[in-house]
């Protein structure tokens, strides 16, 4: 198969090599043997390489040409590319061990959980490997830089929305929390301490929650929206059930502590006034907090 006829039909403009057809042929076929060198079991045939070469390769600028443009390429990695963009079963195989296997790596430095490391990886895969509408994503990559480099910046990319993501879920859950009070028992003068400090003991209520670090929010909205078990919470951080349970309660306490004593300080009661204002408050807590993240 003559390859410059093809490359220059794909690329669609014209240049001077055009009318040196056989150093243009000897360029490719250099490019393509450099390219399948390194993945000799990956079967890619030359017409897709050199349609998708042809795809990545702009119009030379003056003084640069061709020659200079290829010279740039990383062509054991387009060619990779390439067969992965086509579903080759062999390139996915070995995209998977060489580049998916080392997001954990990759991502060593964000100190992520190994739930969200499984969950980057996999948004990555459906990200760069599944069809939609066109191509698949891979076939965007253009030779011009390493693979690892472009893969450690789709990885990082995809972690970062990830955690954005998870942030704005908790504050939206936070914020929808914080619309349920204590439900009244029916006493009158509880109801009549609870309408009078409603104002206050909301507003500690706030600022409890947004007093935790964001792991214990993120184990209470766990525990209590997504409805997962301590002994799964201990499997989505590597620890034993009895852990994930003491995490669990640590937060819950970190959160009746704080109101506590966030409407100590605030309210200009006596000592025996306060701990009647307590007392109506403080025997909701733990069902005001089972209610506010189950709601939210």
């Amino acid at each position: 198969m003559e390859l410059a006829p093809s490359f220059l039909a794909r690329a669609g403009w014209h240049v001077k090599e055009a009318a040196k057809p056989e150093a243009l042929e000897g360029l490719l076929r250099q490019v393509w043997t450099e390219g399948c060198r390194p993945w000799p079991d990956i079967p890619l045939s030359q017409d897709a390489f050199i349609a998708c070469l042809a795809t990545h390769t702009p119009c030379p600028s003056v003084g640069v040409g061709i020659p200079g443009l290829f010279a740039q390429l990383t062509p054991g990695d387009l060619y990779l590319a390439c067969a992965c963009a086509e579903g080759i079963p062999a390139a996915l195989a070995a995209f998977e061990r060489r580049y998916i296997a080392s997001i954990p790596a990759t991502l060593a430095h964000m100190k992520l959980t190994e739930a969200m490391i499984d969950d980057v990886r996999q948004r990555v895969r459906e990200h760069l490997l599944v069809r939609d509408d066109g191509p698949p994503r891979i076939a965007e990559y253009s030779g011009r830089s390493p693979l690892a480099n472009w893969m450690r910046v789709v990885s990082v990319r995809t972690a970062l929305n990830l955690l954005r993501a998870a942030r704005e879920e908790d504050t939206v859950g936070d914020d929808a929390v914080l619309e349920f009070l204590p439900a009244s028992d029916g006493d009158p003068e509880t109801e009549a301490i609870q309408r009078r400090y409603q104002g206050e003991f909301r507003q500690a209520m706030e600022e409890a929650f947004a007093a935790l670090p964001s792991k214990p929010r993120y184990l209470l909205r766990l525990h209590f929206v997504d409805r997962l078990s301590t002994t799964k919470i201990g499997a989505l951080f590597n620890v034993n059930q009895s852990t994930a349970s003491r995490w669990l309660q640590s937060a819950q306490q970190a959160v009746h502590d704080e109101t506590r004593r966030l409407l100590k300080e605030r309210l200009d009661l006596s000592s025996q006034e306060f701990t009647s204002v307590l007392r109506s408050v403080e025997s909701q807590l733990d069902l005001s907090l089972s209610r506010l993240l189950t709601e939210a």
